[in-house]
């Protein structure tokens, strides 16, 4: 019974950490998250290595991304924030340090190549783009004075298909998610194999994060996390994947 009595003896502070996991939210995006990945993702194992390192237990729910950011607003609400973020100002959220980063660029189809995109030519396509995504910054700025009206997709591997079946020109997407679903999605590689491919000639670089709701325990759990954030990616068996 020492360990009962050891238990009951922390102080009530600790006792909170222990007994109640921080529940975040998070979307299919493989390779980064999943809830069919192995281990929900690299980047959820990421989280999850910090998080162990602060003593802190983690439970992630994987939901629709416009829904994961919706719930994660709420206060009092199931989670204290979602992952993975890019890197933009939103007031109601504290974003970590950089998790890693993820290139987009767009997928075209193989038959009929776009070759080198600018800014002057991406108006003369029809472009598809993921409802609530962050895209390219030149592309959101497009859209955003009327120069681009996109066909608006739930997800990545839609967008994908319809590239391949000639109802999009080009989509916007990261190169590895892109891989990702053409070697494990039955119906991707079934319908999207030789028949799409990544257009580099155009591409942006974005940084992922940690989105916690802005309150004041917040903002000490993102100062703690980051602290713990770079002695695990500075660990010398640590994964290297991430920037």
């Amino acid at each position: 019974m020492k360990w009962l009595f050891f238990v009951l003896a922390l102080p009530p502070s600790v006792w909170a950490a222990v007994a109640e996991p921080l529940r975040l939210a998070s979307l299919d995006w493989p390779p980064y998250t999943g809830h069919q990945l192995e281990q929900q993702g690299e980047t959820t194992v990421l989280l999850r290595q910090v998080f162990a390192a602060m003593q802190q237990d983690l439970q992630t729910e994987f939901l629709p991304w416009s829904r994961a950011i919706r719930a994660s607003e709420k206060t009092g609400g199931l989670y204290a924030g979602y992952f993975p973020e890019y890197q933009t100002p939103n007031p109601k959220f504290i974003l970590s340090d950089s998790l890693g980063v993820s290139e987009l660029g767009f997928v075209e189809a193989t038959a009929k190549p776009l070759g080198q995109l600018s800014v002057a030519v991406l108006a003369k396509f029809q472009l598809g783009v993921v409802q609530d995504y962050v895209n390219l910054t030149v592309v959101d700025q497009m859209i955003g004075r009327g120069q681009l009206t996109p066909q608006v997709a739930l997800s990545d591997r839609q967008n994908v298909l319809k590239v391949a079946l000639g109802r999009l020109d080009l989509a916007v997407i990261d190169p590895r998610v892109l891989t990702y679903l053409l070697e494990h999605d039955a119906e991707v590689k079934r319908l999207a194999t030789d028949k799409v491919q990544f257009n580099s000639s155009l591409t942006e670089l974005k940084t992922l994060h940690l989105a916690l709701r802005r309150e004041p325990a917040h903002q000490l759990l993102i100062e703690k996390f980051n602290q713990h954030l770079q002695k695990v990616k500075s660990a010398p068996f640590g994964n290297h994947c991430y920037q």
